[in-house]
């Protein structure tokens, strides 16, 4: 009987104490598409494929193919989660198109194609095989929060922290995207340089009725993770994103040097820096860390499910 007990209670702990990062099957939480068309910006051309084989052209964009196959998984779960929200939640962004291969507006996309005349001769079939493994083993795998598919994004290196949400796009926060450590091995530091008089060329470019000249220049505040929040420039104060836009830097974790005529804003890490750091998730699969471990650390409270 005492072995009855322990077992019920081990089975109950198994249920309802071990992390949500198993895959489990569901109810449709959202339509799965079997065909996607895609719109190819630099031709303005609209061409359909086989889903799947979309999500496949994504890695090859997104991520380099000698990642580990555990981050190649992990990009292949939250681009197709990406993907099917996308399609959800703004199904008319495209005129006649699902998706673009513009990384500002959807995500990267290459073909098969085109990496094979890219990639060495040696090495090509090789890395093609990763690429179709890493999708076809998590076929119809996403990712959801509270049961609704999560609005997935990622980004190439967080500079040492992820993003909280709500300072990026001045949101109410997203409960599964919190900061969290980017678990990335190296530093991505950049740098940009301006003249004084460059930087009131484009700040009056874009504000017209800016006429100052720049004789002080400060982040006024930062974010949980450390990034700039608020930058002042002479009597503008500016969110760190649009300068970051409007300057075109790597990053919003910056800081700014001023040596006489020139302003330089050193950055750390690259891209919006909310949801999965892809160079954090190789980092995390080299040292051992499963697909499944590697998202369910990037989106905080989530599960896995199987749509199809």
């Amino acid at each position: 009987m005492k072995k009855w007990i322990i077992f019920i209670i081990c089975y109950m702990l198994f249920c309802f104490l071990i992390p949500n990062c198993f895959i489990r099957k569901t109810p449709e939480i959202v339509e799965y598409v079997d065909k996607i068309k895609l719109l190819l910006t630099e031709t303005n051309e609209i061409v359909e494929m086989n889903f799947e084989d979309y999500i496949k052209g994504v890695l090859i964009g997104e991520v380099p193919a000698s990642y580990e196959m555990e981050a190649l998984k992990a990009q292949a779960v939250v681009a197709r989660t990406y993907t099917l929200y996308k399609l959800k939640n703004a199904p008319n962004s495209h005129e006649g198109a699902d998706m673009c291969n513009d990384i500002n507006h959807c995500q990267a996309y290459l073909s098969k194609e085109y990496a094979f005349p890219v990639w060495e001769d040696a090495e090509e079939q090789d890395k093609w095989n990763k690429i179709e493994s890493a999708v076809e083993e998590t076929s119809g795998e996403i990712i959801t929060y509270q049961g609704n598919i999560i609005n997935a994004f990622f980004h190439a290196h967080s500079g040492g922290k992820t993003e909280d949400a709500r300072y990026i796009w001045g949101q109410e926060a997203i409960p599964y995207l919190k900061s969290v450590e980017g678990n990335e091995s190296y530093a991505f530091q950049d740098s940009k340089t301006f003249s004084k008089e460059e930087l009131k060329k484009i700040l009056k470019e874009k504000y017209q009725n800016y006429n100052e000249e720049i004789n002080n220049i400060a982040i006024i505040d930062h974010t949980i993770s450390e990034r700039a929040y608020h930058v002042k420039i002479g009597n503008l104060t500016l969110l760190a994103t649009d300068v970051r836009s409007l300057l075109g830097l790597r990053s919003t974790h910056f800081d700014i040097k001023i040596d006489g005529d020139n302003i330089t804003f050193e950055t750390i890490g690259y891209g919006h820096g909310v949801g999965m750091s892809q160079e954090g998730a190789n980092q995390m699969a080299l040292n051992g860390s499963t697909y499944q471990e590697i998202i369910c650390h990037y989106y905080t409270g989530v599960e896995l499910e199987k749509t199809k």
